[in-house]
């Protein structure tokens, strides 16, 4: 009995002091919590949260879209740093899609591996999680002009290494901006940033393969540009237009609008998001289209119309538009996920008043529609027969098997200006000074590219108008073609 007594005396005594090591530890956490705090919150926050690097070479993919086996197995190999492996499976994915861009920056990228090549690296910011469509046309044009490159041997004997950067959210934003501008192996980026300061502040360059009306809106920025590119300014401009800035391409349309139908009806493809920069720009896309619609003597009719309204009724607006105010004429803008819903407003329009699209309808979807849009006049940067002397749409559609549009061709004129300038110099403030110098100058697919000391690219939009075709390569019928009137 005693021993029995002695044992329960025993087990609670253990049993009490395990409970006050486990607290005095606790405490000793949480004192050392507080009092350790990391001393430079921007370059730990990525340590501390031990997230995954945004950048990537070809250890991922990103692009799902037609994913076949040999690209899975190729992007396992490059992981491994089996190399060869990787250059095999990924040759073999590009017979199977040949319209898959980011294969080939992944092989190109596994062939520099393999050969242990020097290199030169330069990423592209692709928002493949918020316009997968877009990413693959600005991906199309950087992997032609890197192919073409290191074909050629590269830039003074070094490779063209691409890494592509793509945030999983809106949050991961300026981690991947802070991440780019603090790899110094990284000497230029192409791509679309909203707030892209941080690339002057760091003296990176970047350049610009589209443009977005709210870039056009931001002439604050512009004018700090032109300040910041003065000889004595502490702070030079790293940013660079490969395009003329969207307000030409909305003058060029608007005017010709203005000169087609008296009175407009706008359809928008606004989200009620506060977040959602697509929604933004687009309203901002309205307000600039309204105001130089006006400026040339025409009049946008008051009936609304929102793309994006899931109750919205596209025969209730056309007809409400027509009859009510007189409409002649109808603009769409829709956001390239939203062009089914634009084509549903031009199936009741057909045929009985004008139609105007502006520039985000300048894709391959588009013609899929074109029974119902044909007629239809859209504002481009760039068209295969702006420049039939130039080789790029000829090269493009032999390597992509389809025709691309104004997007590839500026990310290819992006990454053509920053092979250029790197050939002259190849480091992050000398390539500035080169593309900043008003002596530069480059052949791309957009024609001669010469930046202003602010960083933009001068020059007007094309008007092209949909029409009906036989045997044109497109495959639907249907085509873009350049009109002379502007």
């Amino acid at each position: 009995m005693t021993n029995k007594k002695e044992n329960l005396r025993l087990l609670i005594s253990l049993g009490l002091a395990g409970v006050m090591v486990a607290a005095i530890l606790w405490l000793i956490t949480k004192v050392s919590s507080t009092i350790i705090t990391p001393s430079n919150p921007i370059s730990t926050s990525s340590s501390l949260t031990n997230k995954p690097s945004l950048m990537n070479l070809g250890t991922r993919i990103l692009v799902k879209v037609q994913t076949y086996p040999e690209k899975t197995d190729g992007v396992k190999a490059f992981a491994e740093k089996d190399f060869t492996t990787a250059v095999k499976k990924f040759t073999a994915s590009l017979k199977n899609n040949p319209n898959d861009p980011e294969t080939l920056i992944y092989l190109n990228n596994a062939k520099i591996a393999q050969d242990n090549s020097s290199v030169l690296k330069v990423a592209v910011i692709a928002p493949i999680n918020f316009d997968p469509s877009l990413s693959e046309e600005i991906l199309r044009g950087i992997a032609q002009a890197q192919n073409e490159v290191n074909k050629q041997g590269g830039i003074n004997g070094k490779k063209l290494q691409i890494v592509i950067a793509s945030a999983e959210n809106r949050e991961d934003s300026t981690r991947l901006d802070n991440e780019l501008v603090q790899d110094k192996s990284i000497v230029a980026v192409v791509g679309v940033r909203l707030n892209a300061t941080i690339y002057s502040e760091n003296r990176l360059v970047l350049v610009l393969p589209v443009e977005r009306p709210n870039q056009a809106e931001n002439q604050a920025n512009l004018d700090n540009n032109s300040v910041n590119s003065q000889p004595n300014s502490p702070i030079a401009n790293y940013l660079f237009h490969v395009n003329p800035l969207y307000e030409n391409l909305v003058d060029t349309h608007s005017r010709y609008i203005a000169r087609q139908a008296r009175n407009i009806a706008i359809c928008g493809d606004i989200r009620s998001s506060r977040d959602n920069s697509t929604s933004s720009s687009n309203q901002i896309l309205v307000e600039q289209y309204t105001q130089a619609i006006k400026k040339y003597g025409g009049n946008v009719i008051s009936t609304p119309c929102n793309l994006a309204d899931k109750n919205f009724d596209p025969r209730a607006f056309v007809d409400k538009a027509i009859e009510t105010e007189n409409a002649s004429g109808f603009l769409l803008m829709p956001s390239i996920r939203n062009i089914y819903f634009a084509t549903k407003v031009a199936q009741e329009v057909k045929g009985r008043k004008a139609l105007f699209a502006s520039e985000t309808m300048y894709s391959a979807t588009t013609l899929q529609n074109g029974k119902d849009l044909e007629g239809m006049v859209l504002p481009v940067y760039w068209h295969r027969d702006a420049n039939k002397n130039n080789p790029f749409a000829k090269h493009a559609f032999q390597l992509w098997n389809a025709q691309v549009n104004q997007r590839t061709a500026g990310a290819y004129d992006a990454l053509q200006a920053i092979i250029a300038g790197l050939k002259q110099d190849n480091t992050r403030e000398g390539l500035q000074r080169v593309l900043a110098n008003p002596n530069f100058s480059t052949s791309g697919a957009t024609g001669m590219i010469q930046f202003s000391p602010s960083g933009e690219r001068q020059g007007e939009a094309m008007l092209v108008k949909i029409e009906r075709c036989e045997s044109c390569s497109t495959g639907t019928g249907y085509d873009f073609a350049l009109l002379n009137k502007k």
